[in-house]
C-alpha cells in the first residue's frame, strides 16, 4: 500500500490548510485526523506512522522498562552512585570532556561487578529514572 499526504479541499480554508492521508492506488482516505485534517504534512506522516506502528514492540519495551525499574530497586547503592556521577558531570565539576552516556554507564557496571545484565547500558539509561 502506497500512501500520500495531500491537501484536503473540503477541510482547508483560505488561511488554514489541512492535510489527509490517502491510498495512492484507490484514492481511499486512510486518515483524516477524525475529520479535522492535519495542520502540516509532517504531522500527518508522524501520526499515521504512530497509528500503524508494530504494537508488539510496545509490550517488549514495557517489559524491559519494568525489568530495569525492578533491578534499580534491588541495586540502590549502584543507582545512588550513578546519580552522584550524573550530578557531578552536569555541574561540570568532573572532567570537562566527561559525558554521562551509555559508555559511562557500561564502565560503572564493570566497576561494580554487574557484568551479566538482562539489559544494555542504553536501555538502562532510557528507563532508570
Amino acid at each position: 500500500m502506497e500512501k500520500d499526504v495531500i491537501e484536503s479541499a473540503i477541510l482547508s480554508t483560505a488561511y488554514d490548510k489541512r492535510y489527509i492521508i490517502i491510498d495512492k492506488a484507490t484514492g481511499e482516505i486512510l486518515d483524516d485526523a477524525q475529520g479535522y485534517g492535519y495542520k502540516t504534512r509532517q504531522n500527518a506522516y508522524k501520526a499515521f506512522a504512530y497509528k500503524t506502528r508494530d504494537k508488539s514492540k510496545d509490550k517488549e519495551k514495557a517489559a524491559k522498562k519494568q525489568l530495569v525499574k525492578k533491578w534499580c530497586k534491588e541495586n540502590r547503592d549502584f543507582v545512588s552512585a550513578l546519580e552522584a556521577d550524573a550530578i557531578c558531570i552536569a555541574k561540570g565539576s568532573c572532567g570537562p570532556d566527561d559525558k554521562f552516556d551509555s559508555k559511562w554507564v557500561k564502565k560503572a557496571f564493570k566497576e561494580y561487578g554487574h557484568l551479566d545484565l538482562p539489559f544494555t547500558a542504553s536501555e538502562f539509561l532510557k528507563y532508570w529514572q
